[in-house]
């Protein structure tokens, strides 16, 4: 009888004695917010309005995160301007039935509150929730996949909301120069 009953923490004391992923963090940055202290950032004025007209829809991915933010603010000239939706595997959970109505329920909250008359949809390759880039068997089936999901996304908020303007793109990692970059291709 009491072997039955160590059998399950013997098995629950690798998983607390090994800390594993964004749990097990070796920085040593310092202690926010001890003792109640507050931080405070300034904001321009233009973000202190309570409306915009742009929606971004990105999958959280870090290593996608920092370029997106440039992409979007620069490139795009959206800076102040945006709400931002960012969910695990954002497009394939809009294209997907099962999960459609999460997204969708987050993006017409966006659309309640302020004036959105554009969306951006930014996929990415090698993306988790389609399983990464080995579930589609080419380089080839990824892109046509993803691409077709796009527009399949587009097609969907069109439905709904025949007014928006959409802009999707895809994006990658790639090797130049010894330097891994993101690439931005606008899908039509």
């Amino acid at each position: 009888m009491k072997k039955k009953c160590m059998v399950p923490y013997l098995i629950l004391i690798p998983f607390f004695a090994i800390p594993s992923g964004c749990a097990y963090n070796k920085t040593s940055s310092p202690e926010l917010l001890v003792d109640n202290q507050q931080i405070a950032i300034t904001v321009q004025p233009e973000t202190a309005r309570t409306d915009c007209d742009t929606v971004v829809i990105t999958c959280i991915d870090y290593r996608f995160a920092i370029a997106n933010q440039e992409f979007i603010n620069e490139t795009l000239g959206l800076k102040d301007n945006y709400d931002h939706i960012s969910i695990p595997g954002s497009i394939y959970n809009l294209v997907n039935p099962e999960t459609r109505a999460l997204l969708f329920s987050k993006f017409a909250l966006s659309v309640r509150l302020h004036l959105i008359n554009r969306v951006v949809i930014i996929s990415h390759r090698d993306c988790g929730g389609y399983g990464g880039s080995t579930a589609f068997g080419s380089e080839i089936a990824e892109y046509e996949t993803q691409t077709a999901d796009l527009r399949k996304a587009r097609a969907l908020l069109l439905e709904k909301y025949p007014t928006l303007q959409i802009d999707l793109f895809l994006e990658s990692l790639v090797q130049e120069g010894g330097e891994t970059k993101v690439h931005f291709e606008k899908v039509l």
